[in-house]
């Protein structure tokens, strides 16, 4: 019975949706024209596997969550090491870590917009100086905007993943790093046999908010690209979004958005299982 109020709070604001969603799914609903919802059944979900717009940006989405996990994990728990160590000025660098995760996302996406600007921004000039006259146009080139919307991404959120590393780091006992020492290990075998095994309950949780982030990452994308050049960089909540809200088909959106909270559902178990056997 105390549990009644919580349990009928999250029916309401998860619940509800998640059917309302599907209800809508099952439809051919436009927000466009007067014609009223009609029911498809699975058509909308036998779409999108023909639907070659939809496929190519969940297999982008897939790269860009594939290529974030794999730069903001290992930077973080460097960071993560390096600030578990004594030395000058370590407070003031933790504290200058915070500032990209706090500032919102759209607003670092403008600014990172300038920096990368081939004619005003301050990266063409830094390569100019190191004697790198013509470097990529990172925002305009296919082969490049994935590579450098996951770095502009793990630039804001890499310092999350280091202040988990770091209570992990904080809490894991001397005793076994003692003895490894008396015993003669190398700083490399203690990273690797006690530091890595004891460490890995934290990099799991720190994977499993990251890897939520990154599939469903709309903003910095929107505002760095909105999706360019073509559609090189566009991701599948993009796509829903532009479906249902710019192109008005709310039936077929929803679909999509289903498909993506099966996408994330199914990513999210499959870590907490590692994290238990962890």
């Amino acid at each position: 019975m105390l549990l009644a109020p919580a349990l009928a709070a999250i029916v309401a604001v998860m619940g509800f949706p998640l059917v309302y969603l599907l209800y809508m799914s099952l439809h051919k609903w436009s927000l466009i024209g007067t014609a009223a919802p009609a029911f498809v059944g699975f058509g909308n979900f036998a779409a999108l596997a023909d639907d070659d717009r939809f496929v190519q940006s969940l297999l982008r989405t897939l790269y860009f969550t594939a290529l974030g996990l794999a730069t903001n994990l290992p930077a973080g728990l460097g960071i993560a090491l390096l600030l578990n160590r004594e030395f000058f000025g370590r407070g003031l660098l933790r504290a200058l870590l915070i500032f990209p995760m706090v500032a919102t996302p759209v607003a670092m996406g403008l600014v990172w917009v300038v920096m990368l600007d081939p004619s005003l921004g301050i990266v063409h000039y830094l390569f100019g100086l190191i004697g790198i006259a013509s470097p990529p146009l990172w925002l305009s080139d296919t082969n490049w905007v994935i590579p450098t919307l996951v770095f502009v991404d793990a630039w804001m959120w890499t310092p999350m993943v280091a202040l988990i590393c770091s209570a992990g780091l904080a809490a894991l006992p001397v005793e076994p790093f003692e003895a490894a020492i008396v015993d003669g290990a190398s700083a490399w075998q203690r990273f690797r046999y006690l530091t890595l095994p004891l460490m890995m309950p934290m990099l799991v949780v720190a994977a499993m908010l990251r890897l939520m982030d990154l599939l469903k990452v709309i903003d910095i994308v929107y505002v760095m690209t909105e999706g360019g050049p073509g559609h090189a960089s566009e991701t599948i909540n993009l796509y829903n979004y532009l479906v249902a809200l710019s192109y008005g088909k709310v039936g077929y959106g929803a679909a999509v958005a289903l498909v993506l909270f099966a996408l994330v559902l199914l990513a999210t178990l499959a870590l907490i299982r590692l994290r238990r056997a962890a």
